[in-house]
Order: C-alpha cells, then sequence, then structure tokens
C-alpha cells in the first residue's frame, strides 16, 4: 500500500510539472490573458557571438518563460497567494484601501497635496489660459475645463494611514477651480458636485475596484457639459436624459479596471454598479458642435460609448495632448504633426477634461501651445501676411511642390491645407531666421 501511495504522488508530482509543457504545446486550455502593460519576449535569433557572450542564453530564458504553458495563471496565482499572506499588491502604484477599495498612489498624492506645482505655476497657467479664454471667445469659440473627480478625493475615508501625510498642502484641483472661477473661465467641477451627492444619490458614482467614475456618475458630468455649450453659445444642441437604469453585480469595464490589473484569482465582493441608458435628442435645426476634447483616460467612456459622436458633429480626442483620436474612426494622429490653431479656428469647442491626479499636468501643455501659436500670429505685421501668402502662392504654383505637399499630408494624415500651411510657416520662419 505504501509503495502504491509513492507511486501515485511521483505521478502526481510528474503530471503537474508536465502539464505547463503540454500546454505550451498542444494549448489544451483557453487561458485568459493578464491585464496590463508588458512588453512580450520575442524567440531570440542564435548568434556565435551571443551564444558566447551569454545574451542568447539570457534572451532564450526570458522567452521560455514568458510563454511557459498556464503562465497567466500561474502568475495570477504567485499573485493571490502574496496578497492574501503578506498584503502586497503586485500591480505598480495600485494601492490596497481599508474595506476592499482600491485607489492608484497618484489619487492619494492629489488629496494631501503632494503634488502641489505652487502658487506661481498655478498663476502662470492660469493667466495663459485667461487670455486663451477670452481670445476664443472673440473668434465666436469657446473654452470650458472640466474637473473630473479623483477617486481618493470622493473616498478619502478607505485611504490607509500609512498614506496619510503629517503636513497636507494646498490641493492643486482647488487651487485651479477656485482661480478659473475669479477669472470667469468656464469650469465644472465634477469632484465638488459627486461629494455634495455622495450621501444622497440613489445610484453609485464611483466603483469599489475601479479608478473611473461610474456610467451614472459620467453622465451627470456629461448633462452639465451639454448644458453649458448651450448657455455659452446661446444655442439649443441635444436633448439628454435617462431612458432607464439596470444596477448589476455583472460589472462592466472598465468598472473593476484596477482589480483587472491586480492580475488575482479571485473575484472581488464589490457592489453592483448602476448602468444608465442615455437619449440623445436633437433640438430645433442647429448643427451639432464641433468639439476638441483634451483629456486623460476619463474620457474614454464618454468616447468608447459613443456619447460623443450622438451629442457632437466633428469630434477630436486629444489624448495626453499626444495623440488625436478623431470621432469619425478617422487614422490617428501624432499632434506634433498638426497644427494647432488651424484646428482650433475650425471647432466651436476647446474642453480640457483632467482629473485631480493629473492637475500637476494642467492641461498637458494645451494651453501653453494655443497660447505661443496666438502670439505668434498675433505678432505677424502686415508686409509678414503678405509674405506667407507670396509663399503660399507660390508652392501652389509649382506641381512638384504640391505633390510633395500631397506626399507629407499623407504620411501626416492631415489635410492638404493644413499641410499647405505648416510648410509655408516654416519656409517664413526660416527665411526670417537667416536675415
Amino acid at each position: 500500500m505504501k509503495h502504491y501511495i509513492k507511486h501515485l504522488l511521483f505521478a502526481s508530482v510528474l503530471v503537474v510539472l508536465l502539464l505547463p509543457f503540454v500546454q505550451q504545446q498542444f494549448e489544451i486550455k483557453e487561458i485568459y490573458p493578464l491585464k496590463g502593460a508588458y512588453l512580450t519576449a520575442e524567440k531570440p535569433q542564435w548568434r556565435f557571438e551571443n551564444y558566447l557572450n551569454g545574451s542568447f542564453q539570457d534572451s532564450l530564458n526570458t522567452y521560455v518563460e514568458q510563454h511557459i504553458g498556464f503562465r497567466p495563471y500561474l502568475v495570477r496565482l504567485f499573485n493571490q497567494i502574496r496578497l492574501n499572506a503578506f498584503g502586497m499588491i503586485s500591480a505598480q502604484a495600485v494601492v490596497l484601501g481599508n474595506n476592499g477599495y482600491l485607489y492608484e498612489l497618484n489619487y492619494i498624492k492629489a488629496l494631501y497635496g503632494l503634488d502641489y506645482v505652487g502658487d506661481e505655476k498655478i498663476a502662470a497657467d492660469i493667466e495663459k489660459t485667461k487670455f486663451v479664454s477670452d481670445w476664443l471667445q472673440k473668434q465666436n469659440k469657446h473654452l470650458i475645463v472640466v474637473l473630473a473627480p479623483g477617486k481618493a478625493s470622493f473616498f478619502p475615508e478607505f485611504v490607509p494611514e500609512k498614506y496619510k501625510p503629517d503636513t497636507v498642502f494646498p490641493q492643486n484641483f482647488s487651487s485651479y477651480d477656485f482661480a478659473l472661477t475669479q477669472n470667469e473661465v468656464p469650469v465644472i467641477n465634477g469632484n465638488k458636485w459627486f461629494l455634495a451627492m455622495k450621501d444622497t444619490s440613489r445610484f453609485a458614482l464611483y466603483p469599489q475596484c475601479g479608478i473611473h467614475w461610474s456610467y451614472y456618475g459620467m453622465g451627470l458630468v456629461f448633462d452639465s457639459l451639454i448644458n453649458t455649450m448651450e448657455h455659452l453659445s446661446g444655442n439649443r444642441f441635444i436633448d439628454f436624459g435617462i431612458e432607464k437604469i439596470e444596477v448589476s453585480d455583472k460589472l462592466k469595464s472598465p468598472d473593476r479596471d484596477l482589480w483587472e490589473g491586480l492580475n488575482i484569482l479571485i473575484k472581488p465582493n464589490d457592489y453592483p454598479m448602476p448602468y444608465p441608458e442615455f437619449s440623445f435628442k436633437p433640438v430645433g435645426e442647429m448643427p451639432k458642435p464641433s468639439v476638441i476634447m483634451v483629456a486623460d483616460s476619463y474620457y474614454w467612456q464618454w468616447f468608447g460609448s459613443g456619447y460623443a459622436n450622438r451629442a457632437f458633429g466633428k469630434n477630436e480626442f486629444w489624448y495626453y495632448n499626444k495623440q488625436i483620436i478623431s470621432g469619425d474612426g478617422g487614422p490617428t494622429l501624432e499632434k506634433i504633426n498638426v497644427d494647432i490653431l488651424q484646428r482650433v479656428l475650425s471647432t466651436d469647442f476647446i474642453v480640457l477634461l483632467q482629473t485631480d491626479a493629473n492637475m500637476s499636468r494642467f492641461s498637458f501643455g494645451f494651453i501653453d501651445d494655443l497660447y505661443e501659436a496666438i502670439q505668434k500670429v498675433s505678432a505677424l505685421s502686415e508686409s509678414d501676411l503678405k509674405e506667407i501668402n507670396a509663399i503660399l502662392s507660390r508652392i501652389k504654383s509649382s506641381e512638384s511642390y504640391m505633390e510633395m505637399i500631397k506626399e507629407k499630408a499623407d504620411k501626416r494624415k492631415i489635410s492638404v491645407e493644413e499641410m499647405l500651411w505648416l510648410d509655408a510657416m516654416w519656409v517664413f520662419d526660416n527665411n526670417r531666421n537667416q536675415n
């Protein structure tokens, strides 16, 4: 009997050891991939010199480790044991709060003012923002700043005690809000609004294990944005409302995005979340407004859920002021390849949307870029404008030059007109620098 048990144990261990290899070769079971950003190692090419210096062996070892069968499951098992046994989280910058609430560290820093940029920086940003806002109004366009709420600011009571500093500094969020309001720049303070509704709202405004606002909460702020647009322009665009709300314990993305990033096995025992169905009814004959939305990841729910296309006309998502994602499904552009002033002048509303964790990077540099572009154009004299028009005429009269313009526009995925202006301004600046 003892002999039988030994053989059985040996066979069991052997099966466990062989299972990853069998899975790697034959994929006997579908395994959900790990969440989050990580680099997948490619199979290294054998070279004699790499073999001699040991880099081939290191690369091969990394490749085998990453492609072993059941790896996602094994990683989740390791992370689960690490969490349960030691209270440690493997996901970078994610904080396990009290009662199972999850945070990102940047939101906790924003809550306690640990990322405060200082009075001087805020004053400089507001001065430029006020200038840009006033200039846009003269062009019959409008700037709106939407301060999205933050998870730690909404749930400070669940932040672990060890993250609370001895000295609490001013918050970027409240400081920018106060200064924007004082300078009559249109601003929507989602944080203040959410906190006012926290104890009375029938539906959850924030998930327990996600970092972004709930679908219900984002709908409330979206409604406020539409109302602000209509107030500033004096036009009615759309009647935005709630048709019905379903509360479900089957949470949709991104209501568990922080938990998903933990890559563990056991699902959280979090509370159900509301999923409203909104209506978008056109009002009158006014065309829908065109919008440039300079935003962080909080805008993805509006954009990805189709709210932008249903409420706005032409719309662009300037993601962190780096990439431009078109609402019509066109190719994604690099912001560095476009003329910011040309884009702004063809748009009705410029909206800056960011949460408190990103307020230390106010507007992600967009206001600085637009301010500089406005100042540059404003400094042009009448003779400068004549010279630029002459450059444009010379370019248009040259078939070979225009072919080059079209090729460059196609490469940058922008219009020929925009590329033509960019090239003309480059020639103008180059001539002026040489003189």
